[in-house]
């Protein structure tokens, strides 16, 4: 008892700091969860701090941003104040000198000046006006020129004349061509036509040609005038000598040089699965075949082209629509100054449409200055023959454009012709697991595919035989793993041991093994070569009558195409309209 109480006694103070202790753990923890939940807090707030200062930069962002384009359109918009102010200053004067091109050259104004329901003098004083407030625009002496040949001032009409072709000569000289062809004076509107034709760049050539182009097609000025036009196309056309020239990854023979890119094209492709067997067999030969066969299909899709090619009477009714067109859109075209402080002006109109987004007004001028794009004449050409999506161009034009190029196309045909024949083999060889036949391109020959099929089956037979016949057993693996497996169980007689037992049985096994795998392994491969031959010569057969089958396809649309050709060589777009001047 004494000792329990001896026990007791000396675990008390321990059983006093334990309490102690415990007391002071959960004061302790209890201040953790304190923490704890501060901190928690503290997170909390702190996320809703954050949050309010990412909504605040999104405010100030977007603030910013609209204050920008705010910025943006206000200044665009004194800057298109200012260009107003200027145009109106500096140019004005040339819209009232196109009101009265307009109305000078309209035909009720002749008739009107005949009958006498306006005076000379009026005339006289509007135009004298207008050319000493525009002495420098072209336009200013031309519509002088129309009012001295209404008042039948002849001496002072050729002045005129002579003063606006100074000016711009292009320009002048169109405009009098269109002018007379309104008037009905269609002969000399021809010479004049013959002159414009020969003094405008025609590797600068603006929207405005396509619509005097569609005039000209269709003998709104007269025939004098579409034959002129028809031999300064054809002139242009030669003297441009790298006109149409293919790129280096067309010219896959000596004889593809102008138009093919372009006529390639109509070429038909093997991409995916067509003449997959074919392109197996015949190996290292395709790339020719395919060749010479894509540029026959091409060949044929010319001519296709060509037969579906847009055509118009021969003898089309002269509306007057397309010279009208010409003619209004002359007058109202911009001088460069006039139209670079315009293209200014417009840029100026989209940003403040766009409420200062420079992306998107930049979107928009792209796409109108694609419309407004000037182009040289053999691409006015290319596009207006292959391209019409391209151009807003009739089919008189188009018929134009084709008459102009057709004879650097129909050579380009006959070139594609010889490369495409050079390239067409007398025997196509096909070739699979060192078997070959020759398939004869000539159609007076025939081609037996079920007997080729039969000839490698009966190779592929004769190959898998071989190799059958050549597995047999591993007789010196086999010698070997029993002269190692008979030493071990002798050995394992003189060293008794049971380590080195353990070892000399394990080794034995394994000679065991080994030489059994050198003798049973013959009938599972040979059971397996003749399986997997069984499939080959499935296969090989399926193959080469799937190649034979494909070869046909392409012969006879290679030999289509070459028909084709000879076609093409005679075919042309037809014989030009013949129409009184």
């Amino acid at each position: 008892m004494s000792e329990e109480q001896d026990l007791d006694e000396l675990l008390e103070p321990l059983r006093t700091d334990i309490t102690t202790l415990h007391v002071e753990l959960k004061l302790l923890r209890q201040r953790q969860d304190g923490m704890s939940q501060a901190v928690a807090d503290v997170g909390y707030a702190v996320h809703e701090v954050k949050e309010k200062v990412t909504a605040s930069r999104e405010v100030l962002d977007d603030f910013v941003e609209r204050y920008g384009r705010d910025q943006v359109v206000a200044n665009a918009q004194a800057e298109l104040t200012q260009l107003t102010v200027e145009w109106k200053a500096d140019f004005a004067q040339r819209r009232r000198v196109r009101s009265l091109a307009r109305g000078l050259t309209h035909t009720l104004t002749a008739q009107a000046v005949a009958d006498g329901l306006i005076d000379h003098d009026t005339i006289d004083a509007c135009v004298r006006k207008q050319f000493l407030d525009e002495p420098t625009y072209w336009l200013a002496p031309a519509i002088m020129a129309v009012a001295a040949r209404h008042n039948r001032e002849t001496a002072r009409a050729s002045r005129a004349t002579a003063h606006a072709v100074w000016l711009d000569s292009a320009k002048a000289k169109l405009f009098f061509a269109l002018t007379c062809s309104r008037l009905g004076e269609l002969s000399e509107a021809a010479g004049w036509m013959d002159r414009y034709l020969n003094s405008i760049d025609h590797d600068d050539l603006g929207p405005e040609f396509g619509v005097v182009l569609e005039a000209i097609a269709n003998a709104e000025l007269g025939y004098d005038a579409y034959t002129y036009a028809r031999e300064a196309m054809a002139r242009w056309f030669r003297a441009d000598g790298s006109a149409f020239q293919s790129p280096p990854a067309l010219s896959t023979g000596p004889h593809l040089a102008p138009w093919a890119g372009r006529l390639m094209e109509f070429g038909e492709d093997t991409s995916g699965d067509r003449f997959a067997a074919l392109r197996k067999l015949t190996g290292m030969e395709w790339p020719a075949l395919e060749s010479g066969w894509r540029t026959a299909t091409a060949l044929q899709g010319t001519l296709a082209y060509l037969q579906a090619f847009p055509t118009v009477d021969d003898s089309p009714t002269r509306s007057g629509h397309y010279a009208d067109s010409a003619l209004d859109h002359l007058i109202d075209h911009l001088e460069p100054d006039e139209a670079e402080l315009q293209e200014r002006m417009a840029r100026l109109r989209v940003l403040i449409k766009h409420r200062g987004d420079l992306e998107a007004a930049s979107a928009e001028i792209d796409e109108s200055a694609r419309e407004t794009e000037r182009l040289d004449f053999v691409t006015l050409m290319e596009r207006a023959v292959f391209q019409p999506e391209l151009l807003q161009l009739g089919a008189s034009a188009r018929g134009l454009a084709l008459d102009c190029v057709w004879e650097s196309v129909r050579a380009s045909t006959l070139s594609m012709a010889r490369t495409s024949r050079s390239l067409l083999p007398p025997v196509v060889v096909l070739s699979f697991e060192g078997w070959t036949c020759e398939y004869p391109t000539d159609p007076a020959q025939t081609f037996d595919a079920r007997r080729a099929a039969d000839e490698l089956a009966r190779h592929v037979e004769e190959r898998t035989r071989e190799q059958v016949d050549s597995i047999v057993p591993a007789w010196t693996l086999t010698v070997a793993s029993v002269m190692l497996a008979a030493g071990c169980f002798a050995a394992n007689l003189w060293w008794v041991g049971e380590s080195t037992s353990l070892l000399l049985m394990a080794l034995a096994v394994l000679s065991c093994t080994a030489a059994l795998g050198g003798v049973a392994h013959v009938p599972f491969r040979k059971h397996s070569r003749r399986t997997a031959g069984e499939k080959l010569r499935v296969h090989a057969s399926y193959l080469v009558m799937q190649a034979a089958g494909e070869l046909e396809d392409l012969l006879v649309d290679w030999r289509y195409g070459l028909g084709c050709a000879e076609a093409l060589g005679e075919w042309h777009p037809g014989q030009p309209r013949e129409v009184e001047a």
